[in-house]
């Protein structure tokens, strides 16, 4: 028998529980009929405001054992002129759920839209079926001064219980016993402790002496067309695939970081595929690029670090707008090759006719 627990909030910047419902077998029709009818209404409030905001509240997993921690993520997506009331969860508990610990509400500028995004970390200590109902989100037109609201998609977790065999009785506690320590019983952890010490000393020993000198670093092979070139050829191959038309989000946006860290590499000699996204933030600033060039690729290189890690579904202007600020930048900040100016000033001779 699985125990049911139906987790629904109050939203608009509380955050707080409304009701938490438990109650046994799950196979019973009503209960299931209302639960679906429940999420169904949710889902189709929420598809009409999605012109004006998405949110989503999604977790790790679908599945835990009883004191594991487990993290949740609520991202929400807002289009101009739109002031969102952020949920919050006050109190360290939702229902039989224990918050351990709240983020920072994050927000990134994307293009024209803002997205704020928090990580929740929960733990829970009763096995059974949790429930998370639709998250209801208020917002603001700013223009029209229309206040409206949207919902996240509805969450399932399972808390599985450790296996206890129920057929042996309980054993009482027993409190330890002291007894005092006896030099001999020290013997053998002082003979390992010496022989793990000398060991340590002949391998150091060895290592200085027979170390080998640290291998060259290779280079990755670069392509022959300049960077700029190699770069303007693999974002128009990209673009005539097509992939965000055809449901493939975060391939596209994979592909499309990636490029641009590619060239980062073969222009500026900076190795920007092992590097992370605020690592090449910094970076840029020592390469002395243009403001405007690193607003558009810390623009792009953001959105995709949200559609690859936070499972974000970005709208078509914004996956059109990351491969424009990709052409763009690498136009702007393309190496000029400028001939020498001894072929200028000695142009080669005319040979003489005979």
């Amino acid at each position: 028998m699985n125990t049911l627990h139906n987790i629904s909030y109050i939203s608009g910047g509380q955050g707080q529980l409304l009701s938490v419902g438990t109650g046994r077998d799950l196979s019973l029709p009503a209960r299931r009929i209302k639960h679906l009818a429940l999420s169904c209404l949710l889902v189709l409030a929420s598809c009409v405001s999605h012109a004006q905001i998405s949110a989503t509240f999604k977790g790790d997993s679908s599945k835990i054992e009883i004191g594991d921690y487990f993290n949740m993520k609520l991202v929400v997506n807002a289009q101009p002129d739109i002031v969102v009331d952020f949920p919050t969860f006050p109190g360290d508990t939702i229902g039989k759920i224990g918050i351990v610990k709240k983020d920072k509400i994050d927000t990134a500028k994307i293009g024209t839209s803002t997205i704020y995004s928090q990580n929740i970390t929960i733990q829970a200590y009763e096995g059974g079926q949790y429930i998370f109902t639709p998250l209801k989100v208020y917002y603001m037109n700013t223009v029209t001064r229309v206040i409206d609201s949207a919902y996240t998609n509805a969450y399932q977790l399972q808390v599985i219980e450790p296996a206890v065999d129920t057929t042996k009785p309980i054993k009482p506690i027993k409190a330890p016993l002291n007894v005092p320590y006896q030099l001999n019983e020290f013997y053998s952890w002082i003979a390992i402790g010496l022989v793990i010490l000398a060991a340590i000393i002949i391998g150091i020993i060895l290592y200085l002496r027979y170390k080998k000198k640290p291998a060259p670093v290779v280079a990755r092979p670069r392509p022959k067309d300049p960077a700029h070139i190699w770069a303007a050829k693999e974002l128009k191959k990209l673009e005539d695939e097509k992939l965000w038309q055809k449901d493939q989000v975060k391939l596209y946006h994979s592909r499309l970081a990636d490029i641009l860290r590619s060239y980062l590499e073969f222009r500026y000699d900076y190795y920007a595929l092992e590097s992370t996204t605020g690592e090449i933030e910094q970076e840029l600033d020592r390469l002395g690029i243009s403001l405007d060039a690193r607003s558009r690729i810390m623009e792009t290189l953001r959105l995709a670090d949200f559609v690859k890690f936070a499972k974000m579904n970005p709208a078509p202007d914004q996956n059109m707008r990351s491969m424009q600020n990709a052409s763009a930048f690498v136009e702007e900040t393309k190496q000029l090759v400028t001939e020498p100016a001894e072929n200028k000033q000695n142009p080669p001779a005319k040979k003489k006719k005979k």
